[in-house]
């Protein structure tokens, strides 16, 4: 599978769920990701006009308006609308609405920074008028990794946004979509069912929304827990994923209330447009400012996090749709490493049966036996750590923590008549290579 079209049908459900939802969507991506050609295929298959605006080639006044003397007499000036506002209205009074798309902006001044914020979050001018209700509006940017140093989107403004890291699954896939015809872009587009939000359906929303946070809330903000708290503030800014926005990829942040009304909104659109795909369905929820993503200090936390609450969510749109639920098991995969085994357990954890578990634990706990051995021969192997290559190194380390949180996972699966004596063998096999990884550690470093 080449994924081909998978950046374009991203787009199309993000405008259908902001046009729905009220959620403001800034699409981040490298350059040249065809983002302009999306958007004016979702505006001409929608029937919609198209205004464009460049924050890194507009002023303040041509976004908000230009100061003028109306030469009524009086001494004082007055705010005239922008030629682009005008537009907009007129064409609502025709009956034709709008896409507002809103480019570039973190590549603008701070003062037209905050002019486009204005205009996006108030969705008014400076003279007060207020962008017609049929109105969409859409923003996208660059990375800073593409931008001149000084360019940059601050914490609490990424917040107000619903962030879709916006580009391709594979190389395969970006060159697929890449090489189509014009006409080939506008083939096999996605349907959407818009069902209705009546009050029932939003109050059924609200409640199982409610119940995903609860279970957020019981799993990853208990004392005493190896499992990161969730950040609510932004004040671990020592974490290595605070304000995450210097890298391509991903965008990290805080979790908020914001975040939390945007969540009941967004799940009440997947719900109209008839549910989402997986994928698609991880990405708008990672973009809603990473629901606490500077929370975790470890990439295999974070990613057990973000299936955690991708299933829970699945589960919950899938109920409220009235679909089957669908029943997990988990096997270990020899493709992937230990700590990835251990992090998909993390993940289906609390939606597995308990003979699952505790068959995943063994399969799991003999591949760390195998790997891991106590036997002199074995811990001689070690002390020419220095000469394995980086990867392995990395690998190492990985699965030595991974071990760490599977041996509290083991605890409470395993049968009593095993739990002790597997317990035991987990604590000899971290208490043995403990030196050996900070050693690994400082031989990565180096």
């Amino acid at each position: 599978m080449n994924n081909t079209n998978f950046m374009r049908d991203l787009m199309l459900t993000g405008f259908e769920l902001s046009k729905i939802s009220g959620v403001p969507m800034l699409y981040l991506g490298n350059p040249g990701m065809g983002k302009t050609t999306i958007v004016n295929l979702w505006a001409k298959r929608n029937g919609y006009h198209v205004e464009s605006l460049i924050g890194s080639a507009f002023d303040r006044s041509e976004i908000l308006g230009y100061m003028v003397n109306d030469g009524a007499g009086t001494d004082y000036l007055r705010t005239k609308a922008p030629e682009w506002f005008h537009t907009i209205t007129e064409l609502e009074k025709d009956g034709l609405p709008s896409v507002l798309f809103i480019d570039e902006i973190a590549g603008a001044p701070k003062d037209v920074q905050a002019s486009l914020y204005r205009l996006i979050f108030e969705r008014t001018i400076g003279n007060g008028q207020k962008l017609p209700e049929s109105t969409i509006i859409a923003s996208a940017s660059n990375y800073k990794d593409n931008l001149p140093p000084m360019c940059d989107i601050t914490s609490p403004n990424l917040n107000r946004f619903c962030v879709v890291n916006f580009g391709p699954q594979s190389f395969e896939g970006l060159y697929s979509e890449f090489l189509q015809e014009a006409d080939e872009l506008e083939k096999d587009l996605p349907s959407f069912a818009h069902r209705e939000l009546t009050k029932e359906i939003r109050e059924k929303a609200t409640q199982a929304v409610r119940g995903i946070f609860e279970q957020i809330n019981s799993t990853y903000n208990v004392k005493e827990s190896t499992k990161s708290q969730l950040n609510f503030c932004n004040k671990r800014l020592n974490n290595i994923f605070a304000g995450e926005y210097s890298k391509n990829g991903d965008v990290y942040n805080f979790i908020s209330g914001r975040t939390i009304g945007y969540f009941r909104d967004i799940f009440c659109a997947m719900y109209s447009i008839g549910g989402c795909k997986v994928d698609y369905l991880t990405k708008f929820l990672d973009g809603l400012i990473g629901l606490g993503f500077n929370s975790f200090s470890d990439m295999q936390e974070l990613n057990a996090f973000r299936k955690f609450v991708r299933e829970l969510t699945k589960d919950a749109l899938n109920e409220l749709l009235g679909k089957k639920k669908e029943k997990k098991t988990v096997t270990y995969n020899p493709m992937l490493s230990i700590a990835e085994n251990i992090e998909a357990l993390l993940a289906f954890e609390d939606k597995l049966d308990a003979g699952n578990l505790e068959k995943a634990c063994k399969e799991i706990l003999s591949e760390i036996e195998k790997k891991f051995k106590t036997d002199t021969e074995s811990i001689a192997e070690l002390l020419f750590i220095n000469k394995k290559s980086k990867e392995e190194l990395i690998s190492l380390r990985k699965d030595y923590d991974a071990i760490e949180i599977f041996s509290l996972i083991a605890g409470d699966a395993l049968s009593a008549s095993e739990k002790d004596t597997i317990l035991s063998k987990l604590k000899e096999i971290i208490t043995t290579y403990k030196f050996y990884i900070n050693t690994c550690i400082q031989t990565e470093a180096a």
